[in-house]
């Protein structure tokens, strides 16, 4: 029974991963609506929902089946026969699936690496391109900041039937703390600026490796590297 539930664990934290690497972007075209570009299996982190609990600053933790929706950027769970959006985000704690555990910070923050360097996954759909219809048909390719004064976020807007072209991409952003709940954007700026008195070593680390900082396997390496720095600093 343990090793079943080895196995089961193994297989959505792989799946986690997978779904962090880079994605192809999507084209929805006009008269379509979003969410029938991303089946389930694109549409939410894990293969089906799956039982955790949401646990809130009071301390009380609440069971439920549920599943990150990364379409929506929302933490789902299951109610009778509906799927639901956690509301109250300003008092959850964190929260825990399977094995894995998420925080809320601008949106959900999945812990990938714990240690003296904490590193966290934050995964979204992004509006990458508005392509607008020109004269005798023609497409004009213009920035989504350019194009709209909002984000589409939540399951109702993704619902709604576009009126132009819209490519759309998985974006995943990686954070790091050392102490806390701080959530730094990690790149190389950051983790020098964080650990003064090894920019040195980090530089030497980093001309040696080829560290690609959108490559989950990569940053879990760096981690690697840097929890050991940090432990011998402590040391």
């Amino acid at each position: 029974m343990k090793r079943l539930i080895f196995i089961t664990s193994a297989i959505l934290f792989m799946n986690c991963f997978l779904s962090a690497q880079k994605s192809e972007p999507v084209t929805v075209k006009a008269g379509d609506r979003v969410i029938d570009y991303f089946p389930f299996t694109e549409r939410y982190l894990y293969p089906r929902f799956t039982e955790g609990k949401v646990i809130f600053d009071n301390g009380k933790a609440i069971p439920n089946l549920l599943n990150y929706n990364v379409l929506y950027g929302e933490m789902e769970f299951i109610q009778l026969a509906d799927t639901l959006y956690i509301s109250d985000k300003k008092n959850i704690n964190s929260i825990i699936i399977a094995q894995d555990t998420f925080y809320y910070y601008n949106g959900y923050m999945q812990v990938v690496r714990n240690g003296s360097f904490k590193v966290y996954l934050k995964q979204l759909v992004e509006i990458k391109d508005i392509i607008k219809k020109g004269a005798f048909g023609t497409a004009n390719r213009a920035a989504a900041s350019d194009s709209y004064s909002y984000l589409l976020t939540g399951p109702r807007s993704f619902n709604l039937t576009l009126d132009e072209d819209m490519v759309l991409q998985k974006t995943a952003e990686f954070f790091f703390s050392i102490s806390g709940y701080d959530f730094i954007p990690l790149n190389r700026k950051n983790i020098i600026k964080s650990l003064p008195g090894k920019e040195n070593v980090i530089n030497d680390y980093l001309k040696s490796n080829k560290i690609h900082f959108d490559s989950t396997s990569d940053i879990l390496k760096l981690s690697g590297f840097l929890n050991n720095l940090l432990s011998k600093k402590t040391n």
